[in-house]
């Protein structure tokens, strides 16, 4: 795999809104890339970022409101669009995913819808650059919480605090976390936050609970100064389950992460589908690889389950990734540990799946 990208540090935000083509009402159109410039110098409600050089960016996208079953892509500007997919939407539905994505020589990014219609927000997370920035430690996903069986599900408005540093395997100083954000037992169409401080709740969104199903998205959310983070719910009631798959730290012997243009490194479409409780195996990364930013899609799903994306030769716990749907093609944004240039992603008891993993960039020690 060749980079045409400098290893580079994490730096995260107060996330903010960048795009929203509901506020134009000029929905984005098949077949035509738009762009979106990556802020270089952008207010938010906790104060200024300078993004200039840049690596890649870390984006919350969302597709609402489609005409029709699609998928956007997202890509650097400057390159060929790739044969690879962030969001997968149904007609009227609203679907979206953390994309991690290098940045074009002109400081853009390429979006495209592949067919229909449909509005389009994107809200900044973070950012890579070179010689700044926090290393990544990837873990053991691991889960934090789940209102399941501590605190009960949050209600229309309500948020719920979340101690993270300090916790499991994440130190005490941690100034970003990495977790998979999973609801489930949603009563109504909603929309959940993910933030950094209690009383500076963002004008963002990071994942779209609907009834009947459990939806997830992976998140990177700054580390509050009392080392928590908070969840906030507008509508109904869902429960929340947190795992956590790594940290971003000051110092030490952390990873640095390299963006690549988004590839395709696998699709079981062309070998065959994964029956449940089976592992398929991912090569295609750098040897010295010890993470991974990917995009995993599950589709022609015949039964709910879960996948769970692992390195190579580590044990697999029971944290999922990605939550299956009969029915639907369903992505998600994955941070991974990696052995040996592979990972591992097992399916579970519930239904087989035809699973597609791409690529955006890996993480090597710094």
């Amino acid at each position: 795999m060749q980079a045409a990208y400098a290893a580079s540090g994490y730096v995260p935000v107060h996330p903010f809104r960048v795009l929203d083509t509901r506020l134009s009402n000029s929905p984005m159109q098949a077949g035509t890339a738009a762009k979106v410039a990556v802020p270089m110098i952008a207010g938010s409600p906790s104060g200024s970022y300078h993004t200039g050089g840049a690596t890649a960016a870390v984006l919350d996208v969302k597709v609402t409101g489609a005409t029709q079953d699609t998928h956007l892509n997202v890509w650097p500007s400057g390159q060929q669009r790739p044969a690879t997919s962030n969001v997968n939407v149904r007609a009227g539905g609203t679907s979206s995913n953390t994309v991690t994505v290098p940045i074009g020589s002109d400081g853009k990014i390429l979006a495209q819808l592949n067919s229909g219609q449909g509005h389009v927000v994107v809200d900044f997370v973070g950012y890579y650059q070179p010689n700044t920035g926090k290393r990544f430690y990837p873990i053991t996903p691991t889960r934090l919480a789940d209102t399941r069986t501590t605190g009960g599900a949050l209600g229309a408005g309500q948020t719920r605090t979340v101690k993270v540093a300090g916790v499991r395997s994440i130190p005490p100083d941690a100034q970003a976390v990495a977790l998979n954000l999973t609801a489930t037992g949603a009563t109504t169409d909603t929309h959940v936050i993910a933030y950094p401080e209690a009383d500076k709740r963002p004008a963002t969104s990071n994942l779209n609970p609907e009834p009947g199903k459990d939806k997830s998205n992976q998140v990177i959310v700054p580390v509050g100064p009392d080392g928590t983070i908070t969840l906030y719910n507008n509508a109904g009631s869902t429960d929340l389950i947190l795992d956590v798959v790594g940290y971003y730290h000051e110092w030490g012997g952390g990873a640095l992460f390299t963006p690549v243009v988004p590839k395709r490194l696998a699709d079981t479409r062309t070998t065959g589908k994964l029956a449940p409780g089976a592992t398929t195996t991912v090569a295609g990364l750098p040897a010295n690889a010890v993470g991974a930013a990917l995009n995993v899609t599950a589709t022609e799903t015949t039964s709910a389950g879960f996948l769970t994306v692992h390195g190579y030769g580590t044990a697999r716990t029971d944290a999922s990734s990605l939550n299956t749907r009969p029915g639907e093609t369903v992505p998600n944004h994955v941070i991974t540990p990696v052995g040996d240039g592979k990972v591992g992603i097992w399916n579970s008891w519930g239904g087989s799946n035809h699973v597609i993993t791409d690529v955006f960039g890996y993480f090597t020690q710094g």
